[in-house]
């Protein structure tokens, strides 16, 4: 059973989805209008998918450095 969040813990977690969610909103914004002599279709494939890929990138560069979601440290026992 899990144990509920402590306040900070869960102000520290909306804090961080927060920054990275601005993140993907400027990011979307930079690539769609700084693309301006790519075709329509392609700035806005580009400007959808690289964001994303980003935050996927910080979130897993997180994770392999500090290896907090490694499987050695996690509780498995249910």
């Amino acid at each position: 059973m899990t144990q509920p969040s402590s306040p900070k813990n869960l102000i520290k977690a909306m804090s961080i989805g927060l920054g990275l969610s601005v993140l993907g909103i400027i990011l979307f914004l930079g690539l769609y209008f700084g693309l301006t002599g790519v075709a329509a279709l392609t700035r806005l494939l580009v400007a959808m998918c690289v964001p994303p890929l980003v935050i996927g990138l910080l979130i897993g560069g997180y994770a392999l450095v500090t290896g907090r979601f490694s499987p050695e440290k996690t509780d498995t026992a249910a």
